[in-house]
């Protein structure tokens, strides 16, 4: 595993600067609405789209560069995001600014193990990929450093906002897919079904512990009944059976706390193989039963000792199962999203009476709205 160390970020969103930021296994982040949590998680993603050259289809989506900037292009001109990595000191490093049309483009990348800079100058600050010719940008590859590339590039390609929040009629996890979607899990889980089929064919053990794990939540569940569809086999459907019974239920038949579950067991629980470097999860404790909560707590902690965990979370609940060093806290000050880690000597007296959610409920570790949003 690639793990993140640190992370520095300057003019994204709402950071204007954030300096070498510590990153640990798992990385909880509280904080009111509108304090940034959600934009340092999107730093992630935006890095995942300017390696998947998606770059630009991100900055529409965004509408446009000066969204994308802190407070637009007159109040930032450059837009850097530098990275360190544990294994072998790689260290990372893209700037990025606007043109006339609104858009983006990387003006200079640098990847580097620490002490060999020099060996690699065309990655060096100041080398233009201009990509305002183009659609997207087609970041160089490294030939004289495949490992550098491996170990920097490839964790990048795999990091994915995940969110299932979306259970309604229309969710893409409650339709039918096709059989061969499996070689990742997707970030909205569109994909549950013929991934969880290909786990059942190919890595059982991974399966049967999703299977118990959804059963610990969900007594009345007793397997998932997953088969091609018989009048169209590259078609798959999650269906599932209820224990006493051998009658088959679709994904519109589970309470949509029950579906969110079943899609977060699944990407904790599949092989590590299988994993990006960095989960990123924004308020997965949304519509679950408060065992459920329980639950994936325990997974997030299983999974952090393989994966990287960075989650944003509103549920107080939730907090309650980590330590102060996992908790980072959002606060908006004169317009800007600042992050402390907290640390448990300084809330060792507090902690002896209160537990780290009642602690952020009574705002005594900061990430409340302040007064004046309150109105």
């Amino acid at each position: 595993m690639s793990t993140l160390h640190s992370i520095s970020i300057k003019g994204f969103k709402s950071i204007s600067h954030i300096e070498n930021l510590p990153l640990g296994p798992i990385n909880v982040l509280i904080g009111p609405n509108g304090s940034g949590k959600s934009n340092f998680i999107g730093v992630f993603s935006f890095l995942n789209a300017i390696h998947s050259e998606h770059l630009q289809q991100y900055v529409i989506r965004a509408g446009g560069a000066d969204k994308v900037l802190h407070y637009g292009a007159k109040e930032t001109e450059e837009l850097i995001v530098r990275l360190s990595f544990e294994e072998k000191s790689y260290k990372y490093e893209i700037r990025l600014k606007a043109t006339d049309a609104d858009a983006l483009y990387v003006d200079a990348l640098r990847m580097e193990l620490e002490g060999t800079q020099s060996e690699h100058p065309r990655y060096q600050s100041g080398q233009s990929f201009d990509s305002t010719s183009s659609d997207e940008v087609e970041l160089p590859s490294l030939p004289e450093a495949p490992q550098l590339e491996n170990d920097i590039k490839n964790p990048l390609d795999s990091w994915r906002l995940y969110h299932f929040h979306d259970t309604s009629s229309g969710s893409s996890m409650k339709k039918t897919a096709d059989l061969n979607d499996n070689r990742f899990f997707r970030p909205d889980g569109a994909n549950l079904a013929p991934f969880l089929y290909y786990l059942h064919e190919k890595h059982e053990s991974s399966y049967s512990l999703i299977r118990r794990t959804v059963q610990r939540v969900a007594p009345f569940f007793d397997d998932f009944a997953l088969a091609p569809q018989q009048l169209n086999e590259d078609k798959i459907r999650l269906e599932w059976r209820h224990k006493g019974t051998d009658a088959y239920f679709d994904a519109a038949s589970l309470s949509d706390g029950s579906l969110r579950f079943i899609a977060l067991a699944t990407l904790l629980l599949q092989p590590e193989s299988h994993r990006p470097s960095v989960i990123l999860l924004d308020e997965p404790e949304l519509g679950l039963h408060p065992y459920a909560i329980t639950m994936l707590a325990s997974l997030l902690k299983q999974a952090a000792a393989q994966t990287q965990i960075i989650l944003a979370t509103q549920s107080p609940f939730l907090l309650d199962h980590f330590e102060p060093e996992d908790v980072l806290v959002a606060d908006r000050v004169n317009g800007q999203t600042q992050l402390t880690r907290l640390d448990t000597p300084s809330l060792e007296t507090w902690l002896q009476d209160y537990s780290l959610g009642q602690l952020w409920e009574k705002n005594e570790i900061g990430g409340r709205p302040a007064p004046e949003e309150l109105g």
